[in-house]
């Protein structure tokens, strides 16, 4: 998703005022980064169950298996987000992390991987409730919570977290990195 400059006929627009449609061809995406469909079914009082993850007797998830990504998980975490909150930029170096929301949450990633088809590319995504986001390693990414509700994310990784050296959360400075993916392209 895009923009693209344009005039119109039976639009006057001050000088130096630009107009522009926005546009929806499909935009690459980056490499092994994945969404997933989330099964989903309502229940009779009002509310839904999610099948947030399947996995085969060894511990990987058989829609990822299905696309030739091996993950097996073996730690699920939670993170519960205030309304507005907003966390920029970090990234793992080997971990690789499926993610899924109760909720809405505006997604930003980048490929930091070098040896990558997709290496820098930025990529934008609305995860909602009824999907699930592969991220693999080297992938950057951060996130906010656009609503005025609280929102939970779950994710489930292939590697034991630590608070010590041997982390696999790494912080990046904002102020480095060139994407803004909560700001309209126009804005």
């Amino acid at each position: 998703m895009g923009f693209k400059k344009i005039s119109h006929k039976n639009i006057a627009l001050p000088k130096k005022t630009k107009l522009y449609r926005q546009t929806y061809e499909k935009v690459e995406g980056i490499q092994n980064v994945h969404i997933l469909k989330a099964n989903t079914f309502a229940d009779d009082y009002g509310g839904w169950f999610k099948e947030t993850l399947r996995l085969d007797g060894q511990g990987f998830n058989v829609a990822l298996k299905e696309l030739g990504v091996s993950f097996r998980m073996i730690q699920a975490n939670t993170s519960f987000l205030a309304p507005k909150t907003k966390r920029f930029w970090h990234i793992h170096p080997t971990q690789n992390e499926i993610w899924t929301t109760n909720g809405t949450i505006l997604l930003g990633l980048i490929d930091y991987r070098p040896e990558s088809v997709s290496y820098q590319t930025k990529m934008k995504v609305v995860l909602s409730a009824d999907k699930c986001i592969y991220i693999p390693a080297g992938v950057a990414h951060g996130f906010m919570n656009p609503t005025q509700d609280f929102v939970t994310i779950n994710y489930f990784t292939d590697q034991f977290f630590v608070a010590n050296e041997n982390t696999q959360e790494c912080r990046i400075d904002p102020e480095t990195v060139p994407f803004d993916f909560v700001k309209p392209e126009l804005m």
